[in-house]
């Protein structure tokens, strides 16, 4: 659970940074890799 938050977390601050740098906060990006974060940490449990 740790590690998932962890990715999230470095996510958001990703693209917190790229919004800085570019001028444009687009959330249609973020939430698509905050999904395939998810939805990818539930299939590598679910296969182990």
């Amino acid at each position: 659970m740790k590690s998932l938050l962890l990715a999230i977390l470095g996510a958001i601050v990703a693209w917190l940074v790229i919004g800085f740098i570019s001028k444009d906060f687009e959330t249609h990006t973020l939430y698509a890799v905050v999904i395939g974060i998810i939805v990818g940490n539930t299939i590598g449990k679910r296969q182990k």
